[in-house]
Protein backbone atom coordinates (compact mmCIF):
# COMPACT_ATOMS: atom_id res chain seq x y z
CA UNK A 1 0.00 0.00 0.00
CA UNK A 2 2.78 2.20 1.13
CA UNK A 3 5.12 1.29 -2.52
CA UNK A 4 2.15 1.95 -4.60
CA UNK A 5 1.12 5.30 -2.76
CA UNK A 6 4.93 6.27 -3.27
CA UNK A 7 5.08 4.91 -7.16
CA UNK A 8 2.15 7.08 -7.43
CA UNK A 9 3.89 10.35 -6.14
CA UNK A 10 6.61 9.55 -8.40
CA UNK A 11 4.68 9.04 -11.52
CA UNK A 12 3.02 12.38 -10.77
CA UNK A 13 6.33 14.53 -10.19
CA UNK A 14 7.64 12.65 -13.55
CA UNK A 15 4.39 13.91 -15.24
CA UNK A 16 4.80 17.62 -13.69
CA UNK A 17 8.63 17.53 -14.35
CA UNK A 18 8.01 16.34 -18.31
CA UNK A 19 5.08 19.57 -18.17
CA UNK A 20 7.35 21.76 -17.23
CA UNK A 21 10.13 20.63 -19.75
CA UNK A 22 7.50 21.42 -22.44
CA UNK A 23 6.86 24.62 -20.83
CA UNK A 24 10.37 25.93 -21.31
CA UNK A 25 10.67 24.58 -24.52
CA UNK A 26 7.56 26.35 -26.04
CA UNK A 27 8.79 29.72 -23.85
CA UNK A 28 12.02 29.17 -25.75
CA UNK A 29 10.38 29.02 -29.29
CA UNK A 30 8.19 31.80 -28.42
CA UNK A 31 11.06 34.05 -27.45
CA UNK A 32 13.56 33.53 -30.51
CA UNK A 33 10.17 33.96 -33.27
CA UNK A 34 9.57 37.31 -30.81
CA UNK A 35 13.14 37.80 -30.89
CA UNK A 36 13.40 37.78 -34.49
CA UNK A 37 10.94 40.32 -34.82
CA UNK A 38 11.25 42.80 -31.71
CA UNK A 39 14.91 44.33 -33.37
CA UNK A 40 15.57 48.44 -32.26
CA UNK A 41 15.46 51.11 -34.15
CA UNK A 42 19.17 51.49 -34.15
CA UNK A 43 20.05 48.30 -35.12
CA UNK A 44 17.25 49.25 -38.31
CA UNK A 45 18.63 52.12 -38.80
CA UNK A 46 22.83 50.73 -38.53
CA UNK A 47 21.64 48.10 -41.45
CA UNK A 48 19.97 50.54 -43.65
CA UNK A 49 22.77 52.77 -43.66
CA UNK A 50 24.76 49.77 -44.49
CA UNK A 51 23.13 48.63 -46.98
CA UNK A 52 22.64 52.48 -48.50
CA UNK A 53 26.67 52.60 -48.35
CA UNK A 54 27.02 49.14 -50.27
CA UNK A 55 25.03 49.96 -52.60
CA UNK A 56 26.10 53.29 -53.39
CA UNK A 57 29.64 51.87 -52.97
CA UNK A 58 28.83 49.31 -55.85
CA UNK A 59 27.55 52.30 -58.21
CA UNK A 60 30.73 54.43 -57.44
CA UNK A 61 32.56 51.79 -58.41
CA UNK A 62 30.99 50.87 -61.90
CA UNK A 63 30.66 54.42 -63.14
CA UNK A 64 34.39 54.80 -62.29
CA UNK A 65 34.94 52.17 -64.68
CA UNK A 66 31.88 52.81 -66.92
CA UNK A 67 33.49 53.41 -70.42
CA UNK A 68 35.66 50.14 -70.32
CA UNK A 69 32.36 47.77 -70.53
CA UNK A 70 30.25 47.78 -74.01
CA UNK A 71 26.68 48.16 -73.83
CA UNK A 72 25.35 44.16 -73.43
CA UNK A 73 27.94 44.32 -70.34
CA UNK A 74 26.77 47.44 -69.19
CA UNK A 75 23.25 46.31 -69.20
CA UNK A 76 24.01 43.06 -67.30
CA UNK A 77 26.41 45.01 -64.98
CA UNK A 78 22.79 47.10 -64.16
CA UNK A 79 20.90 44.42 -63.40
CA UNK A 80 23.16 41.95 -61.74
CA UNK A 81 22.56 43.52 -58.03
CA UNK A 82 18.72 43.30 -58.17
CA UNK A 83 18.56 39.80 -59.41
CA UNK A 84 21.50 39.03 -56.83
CA UNK A 85 18.82 40.73 -54.49
CA UNK A 86 15.73 38.67 -55.12
CA UNK A 87 17.82 35.48 -55.09
CA UNK A 88 19.01 36.01 -51.97
CA UNK A 89 15.71 36.98 -50.63
CA UNK A 90 14.41 33.73 -52.14
CA UNK A 91 16.88 31.45 -50.19
CA UNK A 92 15.81 33.51 -47.26
CA UNK A 93 12.27 32.91 -47.42
CA UNK A 94 12.82 28.96 -48.55
CA UNK A 95 15.33 28.63 -45.02
CA UNK A 96 12.74 30.32 -42.91
CA UNK A 97 15.08 33.11 -41.71
CA UNK A 98 12.89 35.92 -40.00
CA UNK A 99 16.11 38.01 -38.74
CA UNK A 100 14.88 41.85 -39.28
CA UNK A 101 19.11 42.12 -39.35
CA UNK A 102 18.83 40.14 -42.70
CA UNK A 103 15.61 41.73 -44.02
CA UNK A 104 15.73 45.75 -43.44
CA UNK A 105 19.02 46.19 -45.32
CA UNK A 106 17.94 43.56 -47.91
CA UNK A 107 14.87 45.50 -49.03
CA UNK A 108 16.89 49.00 -48.71
CA UNK A 109 19.65 47.50 -51.14
CA UNK A 110 16.98 46.16 -53.16
CA UNK A 111 15.20 49.27 -53.89
CA UNK A 112 18.52 51.16 -54.52
CA UNK A 113 19.50 48.48 -56.66
CA UNK A 114 16.49 48.43 -58.85
CA UNK A 115 16.78 52.10 -58.84
CA UNK A 116 20.13 52.87 -60.37
CA UNK A 117 19.72 49.29 -62.71
CA UNK A 118 16.49 51.50 -64.08
CA UNK A 119 18.26 54.25 -64.85
CA UNK A 120 21.58 53.07 -65.96
CA UNK A 121 19.82 50.78 -68.50
CA UNK A 122 17.30 53.77 -69.65
CA UNK A 123 21.04 55.86 -69.85
CA UNK A 124 22.72 52.92 -72.01
CA UNK A 125 20.19 52.20 -74.37
CA UNK A 126 18.81 56.36 -74.71
CA UNK A 127 15.13 55.08 -73.79
CA UNK A 128 12.88 57.96 -73.89
CA UNK A 129 9.90 59.01 -72.07
CA UNK A 130 8.93 61.93 -69.38
CA UNK A 131 10.54 62.15 -66.01
CA UNK A 132 7.11 60.49 -64.30
CA UNK A 133 6.68 57.51 -66.68
CA UNK A 134 10.37 56.50 -65.18
CA UNK A 135 9.29 57.47 -61.65
CA UNK A 136 6.07 55.51 -62.19
CA UNK A 137 8.16 52.52 -63.63
CA UNK A 138 10.50 52.24 -61.13
CA UNK A 139 8.24 52.55 -58.28
CA UNK A 140 6.11 49.35 -59.85
CA UNK A 141 9.94 47.69 -59.86
CA UNK A 142 10.30 47.81 -56.74
CA UNK A 143 7.27 46.43 -55.60
CA UNK A 144 8.67 42.58 -54.83
CA UNK A 145 11.15 44.27 -52.57
CA UNK A 146 8.58 46.22 -50.53
CA UNK A 147 6.46 43.35 -50.58
CA UNK A 148 8.94 40.24 -49.85
CA UNK A 149 11.44 42.05 -48.03
CA UNK A 150 8.98 43.65 -45.56
CA UNK A 151 11.11 46.47 -44.16
CA UNK A 152 9.72 49.02 -42.18
CA UNK A 153 11.88 51.71 -43.96
CA UNK A 154 10.87 50.52 -47.10
CA UNK A 155 7.45 50.23 -46.38
CA UNK A 156 6.97 53.26 -45.14
CA UNK A 157 8.59 55.56 -47.62
CA UNK A 158 7.88 53.91 -50.82
CA UNK A 159 4.65 55.61 -51.05
CA UNK A 160 6.06 58.95 -51.38
CA UNK A 161 7.02 57.27 -55.08
CA UNK A 162 3.19 57.32 -55.89
CA UNK A 163 2.91 60.65 -54.40
CA UNK A 164 5.42 61.78 -56.34
CA UNK A 165 4.36 60.52 -59.62
CA UNK A 166 0.65 62.03 -58.83
CA UNK A 167 2.01 65.02 -58.36
CA UNK A 168 4.35 65.19 -61.37
CA UNK A 169 1.60 63.89 -63.30
CA UNK A 170 -0.95 66.21 -62.57
CA UNK A 171 1.28 69.15 -63.45
CA UNK A 172 0.39 71.24 -60.05
CA UNK A 173 -1.60 74.18 -60.18
CA UNK A 174 -2.09 73.92 -64.02
CA UNK A 175 -5.88 72.93 -63.73
CA UNK A 176 -4.95 70.08 -65.88
CA UNK A 177 -5.83 67.34 -63.10
CA UNK A 178 -8.48 64.69 -62.76
CA UNK A 179 -10.28 62.59 -61.01
CA UNK A 180 -8.81 59.31 -62.67
CA UNK A 181 -5.55 60.16 -62.33
CA UNK A 182 -6.22 60.69 -58.44
CA UNK A 183 -7.49 57.45 -58.05
CA UNK A 184 -4.75 56.05 -59.81
CA UNK A 185 -2.17 57.91 -57.65
CA UNK A 186 -4.65 56.73 -54.27
CA UNK A 187 -3.86 53.18 -55.65
CA UNK A 188 -0.60 53.11 -56.63
CA UNK A 189 -0.02 54.71 -53.11
CA UNK A 190 -2.40 51.88 -51.28
CA UNK A 191 -0.02 49.09 -52.95
CA UNK A 192 2.33 49.53 -49.83
CA UNK A 193 0.13 48.55 -47.22
CA UNK A 194 0.10 44.92 -47.20
CA UNK A 195 3.78 45.33 -46.47
CA UNK A 196 3.13 48.14 -43.64
CA UNK A 197 0.88 45.06 -42.11
CA UNK A 198 2.97 42.22 -42.21
CA UNK A 199 5.46 44.92 -40.49
CA UNK A 200 2.81 45.52 -37.88
CA UNK A 201 2.46 41.71 -37.31
CA UNK A 202 5.54 40.48 -36.91
CA UNK A 203 5.65 42.08 -32.97
CA UNK A 204 8.40 45.00 -33.47
CA UNK A 205 9.73 47.06 -30.91
CA UNK A 206 8.28 50.00 -29.73
CA UNK A 207 11.07 52.07 -30.80
CA UNK A 208 10.30 51.16 -34.33
CA UNK A 209 6.44 50.81 -34.21
CA UNK A 210 6.04 54.40 -33.34
CA UNK A 211 8.75 55.52 -35.92
CA UNK A 212 7.15 53.68 -38.57
CA UNK A 213 3.54 55.10 -37.14
CA UNK A 214 5.15 58.33 -37.40
CA UNK A 215 6.29 58.46 -41.33
CA UNK A 216 3.52 56.40 -42.35
CA UNK A 217 1.21 58.86 -40.89
CA UNK A 218 2.75 61.91 -42.18
CA UNK A 219 2.79 60.22 -45.89
CA UNK A 220 -1.02 59.18 -45.58
CA UNK A 221 -2.25 62.63 -44.21
CA UNK A 222 -0.11 65.30 -45.72
CA UNK A 223 1.68 63.30 -48.60
CA UNK A 224 -2.11 62.27 -49.58
CA UNK A 225 -3.40 65.05 -49.16
CA UNK A 226 -0.77 66.90 -50.98
CA UNK A 227 -0.92 64.60 -53.70
CA UNK A 228 -4.36 64.92 -54.14
CA UNK A 229 -4.18 68.74 -54.32
CA UNK A 230 -2.84 68.90 -57.13
CA UNK A 231 -4.31 65.85 -59.12
CA UNK A 232 -7.58 66.90 -58.86
CA UNK A 233 -8.75 69.77 -61.31
CA UNK A 234 -9.94 73.28 -60.25
CA UNK A 235 -8.86 72.95 -56.81
CA UNK A 236 -9.28 76.25 -54.93
CA UNK A 237 -7.94 77.20 -51.44
CA UNK A 238 -11.02 76.02 -49.88
CA UNK A 239 -11.26 72.59 -51.27
CA UNK A 240 -7.49 71.95 -50.40
CA UNK A 241 -8.65 72.83 -46.98
CA UNK A 242 -11.17 70.21 -47.01
CA UNK A 243 -8.95 68.02 -48.79
CA UNK A 244 -6.44 67.73 -45.70
CA UNK A 245 -8.86 67.62 -43.31
CA UNK A 246 -10.22 64.65 -44.83
CA UNK A 247 -7.09 63.00 -45.07
CA UNK A 248 -6.46 63.22 -41.92
CA UNK A 249 -9.81 62.07 -40.75
CA UNK A 250 -8.83 58.74 -42.89
CA UNK A 251 -5.67 58.47 -40.76
CA UNK A 252 -7.11 59.11 -37.42
CA UNK A 253 -10.15 56.67 -37.51
CA UNK A 254 -7.82 54.19 -39.09
CA UNK A 255 -5.61 54.40 -36.01
CA UNK A 256 -8.54 54.23 -33.73
CA UNK A 257 -9.70 50.83 -35.95
CA UNK A 258 -6.52 49.64 -35.83
CA UNK A 259 -4.99 50.27 -32.45
CA UNK A 260 -2.39 52.45 -34.06
CA UNK A 261 -2.02 56.05 -31.81
CA UNK A 262 0.35 57.78 -32.98
CA UNK A 263 -1.57 57.97 -36.44
CA UNK A 264 -4.89 59.46 -34.31
CA UNK A 265 -1.86 61.87 -33.24
CA UNK A 266 -0.83 62.69 -36.76
CA UNK A 267 -4.26 63.05 -38.20
CA UNK A 268 -4.76 65.64 -35.09
CA UNK A 269 -1.28 67.65 -35.59
CA UNK A 270 -1.94 68.05 -39.34
CA UNK A 271 -6.13 68.72 -39.12
CA UNK A 272 -4.89 71.81 -36.87
CA UNK A 273 -2.22 72.60 -38.76
CA UNK A 274 -4.38 73.39 -41.89
CA UNK A 275 -6.93 74.86 -39.28
CA UNK A 276 -4.26 77.97 -38.17
CA UNK A 277 -3.99 79.12 -41.66
CA UNK A 278 -7.50 80.02 -42.15
CA UNK A 279 -8.05 82.94 -39.90
CA UNK A 280 -5.78 84.61 -42.62
CA UNK A 281 -8.21 83.75 -45.33
CA UNK A 282 -10.92 85.29 -43.62
CA UNK A 283 -13.98 82.69 -45.27
CA UNK A 284 -16.82 82.52 -42.48
CA UNK A 285 -17.20 78.54 -43.85
CA UNK A 286 -13.88 77.98 -43.90
CA UNK A 287 -12.96 79.29 -40.57
CA UNK A 288 -16.30 77.60 -38.37
CA UNK A 289 -15.08 74.04 -39.70
CA UNK A 290 -11.64 75.42 -38.34
CA UNK A 291 -13.23 75.71 -35.30
CA UNK A 292 -15.26 72.53 -35.33
CA UNK A 293 -12.35 70.72 -36.44
CA UNK A 294 -10.06 71.96 -33.17
CA UNK A 295 -13.34 71.57 -31.08
CA UNK A 296 -13.70 67.95 -32.05
CA UNK A 297 -9.62 67.28 -31.33
CA UNK A 298 -10.16 68.63 -27.65
CA UNK A 299 -13.36 66.52 -27.26
CA UNK A 300 -11.28 63.36 -28.53
CA UNK A 301 -8.36 64.01 -25.83
CA UNK A 302 -10.86 64.88 -22.98
CA UNK A 303 -12.75 62.14 -23.53
CA UNK A 304 -9.43 59.45 -24.01
CA UNK A 305 -7.22 61.93 -21.14
CA UNK A 306 -4.42 62.21 -23.87
CA UNK A 307 -3.21 65.82 -22.30
CA UNK A 308 -1.32 65.79 -25.93
CA UNK A 309 -4.34 65.41 -28.30
CA UNK A 310 -6.40 67.84 -25.82
CA UNK A 311 -3.57 70.84 -26.06
CA UNK A 312 -3.44 70.54 -29.59
CA UNK A 313 -6.95 71.06 -29.88
CA UNK A 314 -6.86 73.66 -27.84
CA UNK A 315 -4.05 75.82 -28.68
CA UNK A 316 -5.24 75.52 -32.22
CA UNK A 317 -8.97 76.39 -31.23
CA UNK A 318 -7.53 79.65 -28.90
CA UNK A 319 -5.29 80.40 -31.29
CA UNK A 320 -8.34 80.93 -34.18
CA UNK A 321 -10.01 82.81 -31.71
CA UNK A 322 -7.65 85.11 -31.01
CA UNK A 323 -6.44 85.62 -34.56
CA UNK A 324 -9.84 86.58 -35.52
CA UNK A 325 -10.62 88.77 -32.49
CA UNK A 326 -6.96 90.90 -33.00
CA UNK A 327 -7.65 91.44 -36.62
CA UNK A 328 -11.36 92.98 -35.42
CA UNK A 329 -11.40 96.66 -34.51
CA UNK A 330 -12.11 96.17 -30.71
CA UNK A 331 -9.41 98.15 -28.33
CA UNK A 332 -6.18 96.84 -27.76
CA UNK A 333 -7.13 96.50 -23.88
CA UNK A 334 -9.88 94.07 -24.69
CA UNK A 335 -7.55 92.27 -27.05
CA UNK A 336 -4.94 91.97 -23.84
CA UNK A 337 -7.66 90.42 -21.65
CA UNK A 338 -8.84 88.11 -24.33
CA UNK A 339 -4.88 86.98 -24.40
CA UNK A 340 -5.17 86.52 -20.23
CA UNK A 341 -8.45 84.45 -20.91
CA UNK A 342 -7.13 82.25 -23.08
CA UNK A 343 -4.16 81.34 -21.40
CA UNK A 344 -6.07 80.59 -18.05
CA UNK A 345 -8.69 78.55 -20.14
CA UNK A 346 -5.38 76.59 -21.58
CA UNK A 347 -3.75 76.19 -18.09
CA UNK A 348 -7.17 75.21 -16.54
CA UNK A 349 -7.41 72.32 -19.25
CA UNK A 350 -4.44 70.81 -18.36
CA UNK A 351 -4.73 71.07 -14.74
CA UNK A 352 -8.16 69.56 -15.01
CA UNK A 353 -6.70 66.83 -17.64
CA UNK A 354 -3.75 65.17 -15.09
CA UNK A 355 -6.00 65.66 -11.64
CA UNK A 356 -8.45 63.47 -13.66
CA UNK A 357 -5.81 61.13 -14.91
CA UNK A 358 -4.06 60.95 -11.54
CA UNK A 359 -7.42 59.98 -10.00
CA UNK A 360 -8.04 57.46 -12.77
CA UNK A 361 -4.93 55.80 -11.83
CA UNK A 362 -5.81 56.08 -7.72
CA UNK A 363 -8.76 54.17 -8.57
CA UNK A 364 -7.35 51.69 -10.76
Amino acid sequence: MHNDAVDGIKLKVAEIDRQIAELKRRRRVLLEECGAGRLSWGAIIAGAFGALMIGLGVIALFAANWDVFGRPARAVISVAPTIACGTLAVVAAVKGWKARTLWEPLGILWCVAVAAGTCLVAQTYQVGGSLSALVLFVSLLMLPAVWVTRSAIVAALWPVLGIVWGIMSGEPFSGRGSLALAAKSVVLVALSLPAYVAFLRSRPSRAALVSAQVVTGIVYSFGLGLMLSCTLQNTSVENIAYIFWACSALVAISGCVFSLPVWGMIGAVVACGVALTTPFFFHGDLFLVSLLVSGGVIAVGVTKMRLALANIGAVTFLWLVVCKFFVSEAPFTLKGVVLIVAGIVLTALNVVLVRSRVKRRVQA
